[in-house]
């Protein structure tokens, strides 16, 4: 399964890579929790919660809610 759109930082990066969105504008929360290079997970992790983005995710594996982010473009949420 794969989705594009756009999603708010709910809970920044943590220590283990994992970064909690929330669908945006709508309320769905998802986990990113693998990345397919290190400049899409640096772009991510340098955001702050309330920061809202762009992202090309799939499916991460079996597990429920996880996903795996593609390709990452801040938007300006001004």
């Amino acid at each position: 399964m794969e989705r594009t759109g756009k999603y708010t930082v709910v809970k920044a990066c943590n220590d283990h890579g994992a970064i909690t969105l929330r669908e945006y504008p709508r309320n769905g929360t998802l986990y990113v929790v693998e990345y397919d290079d290190p400049d899409v997970e640096a772009e991510l992790s340098s955001l702050d919660a309330g920061s809202v983005v762009e992202l090309d995710l799939r499916r991460a594996g079996r597990r429920g809610n996880a996903w795996c982010a593609e390709s990452a473009r801040a938007v300006d949420s001004a």
